[in-house]
């Protein structure tokens, strides 16, 4: 889909965000800086429309949906998925038959379904940007939100594919990875694969936190690694609300197979019988293994560097302007391990292996140790 070019790049000019959150308010950043010839009209309360004005998220506010869609070339529904599924017709009522419809919402059946009603010109597409994170709010926004995430379109049979390609070209400008996937594949895959996580990051710190009798006192003692697994039980639970009864039926089925795994592994355990446990393990370390390091979903492997750095005031900053110095970009970067009062260890990621080694050296004269 990244190869399609359908010379309207030109096309969207005017952008309507309805719901100037996290998402809506991250997409407005990126379209301000990336395309500037855009027009950005917000849609929120008046609080939040005039903070988003304030971050440079939006042109304009407008409290009045029927005027804010009037003219778009684009409107996107970046709301809580009840309130999308409220909107859709409302939209629908107030957008032109050219103007493209799409939405954010993290399940897609229900919302393509009742879209497919709406717009019977079949002007709307179904997206989900892969890249949310526990924050909320139009405080958390960042034009760098979409910066290589994977952003999921969801047309049906009939969408016009220009349309599709024309929706695909902006959001590779904000830098996104647009793929195709039908509605009911992606709630599948997003039930395992996103839902389920969560839902087991919640229980696993309750268990811990909570019900386990001596863990609960001792939280000070967990580790990294249940850190890691646990970041995304900070979420809050309006964000959820709408997804979990919406999805309940895929969430449902992909619960049970989790469950039965975790069935086995005790029944294993009772019996001491430890090759079963040791096949888990090198089938769960192989399948991991295939996955880009990268979370926000790279389409091509990226070349690695494991970076240390002391923990005073302005190292990291030393670090990111020597390689900006040198015009070396950063793909992506994560603090894969911390030492309080010592350092903690980065992973850098870059376009090629040649950046890589550029990266290393000039890293070295700044005083940085580094290992690939």
């Amino acid at each position: 889909m990244r190869k399609q070019q359908t010379g309207k790049r030109a096309g969207i000019e005017r952008v309507t965000i309805i719901g100037v959150g996290l998402i809506g308010g991250s997409l407005g950043l990126a379209i301000r800086q990336r395309v500037r010839s855009a027009h950005v009209v917000g849609v929120d309360r008046a609080e939040v429309l005039r903070r988003a004005l304030q971050r440079g998220s939006i042109d304009r506010g407008e409290p009045d949906i029927a005027k804010a869609v009037r003219g778009a070339d684009l409107v996107v529904l970046a709301t809580p998925l009840s309130t999308i599924l409220t909107l859709l017709p409302v939209v629908a009522r107030s957008a032109s038959p050219q103007t493209l419809v799409t939405d954010v919402g993290s399940v897609k059946s229900v919302v393509v379904k009742l879209a497919s009603k709406c717009f019977p010109g079949h002007n709307f597409i179904g997206g989900h940007p892969m890249a949310g994170v526990e924050l909320s709010g139009i405080e958390a926004a960042h034009p760098l939100l979409f910066e290589n995430a994977i952003y999921v379109l969801t047309p049906v049979e009939k969408t016009p594919r220009a349309y599709l390609y024309r929706l695909s070209d902006f959001l590779t400008r904000l830098g996104a990875r647009a793929i195709r996937l039908d509605a009911q594949t992606h709630d599948e895959v997003a039930s395992a694969a996103s839902h389920l996580p969560q839902l087991t990051a919640v229980a696993l710190m309750n268990v811990v936190g909570k019900r386990h009798r001596s863990a609960r006192n001792h939280l000070q003692l967990a580790a990294g690694g249940f850190r890691d697994l646990t970041r995304i039980a900070s979420s809050r639970f309006t964000i959820w609300s709408d997804i979990l009864p919406l999805n309940s039926g895929e969430i449902r089925k992909s619960v049970r197979l989790l469950i039965r795994e975790l069935e086995e592994y005790s029944q294993v355990l009772a019996s001491d019988e430890r090759l079963l446990l040791r096949r888990r393990f090198s089938s769960a370390r192989r399948l991991r293994n295939h996955i880009p390091k990268t979370m926000k979903g790279f389409l091509h492997p990226l070349a690695e560097l494991y970076v240390f750095v002391s923990d005073k005031p302005g190292m990291l900053a030393k670090l990111t302007s020597s390689l900006a110095k040198a015009k070396i970009n950063i793909k992506d970067i994560e603090l894969t391990k911390v030492r309080e009062g010592s350092g903690g260890t980065f992973r850098l990621a870059f376009e090629s292996k040649d950046q890589a080694k550029k990266a290393a050296r000039v890293l070295k004269r700044a005083g940085f140790e580094s290992s690939e």
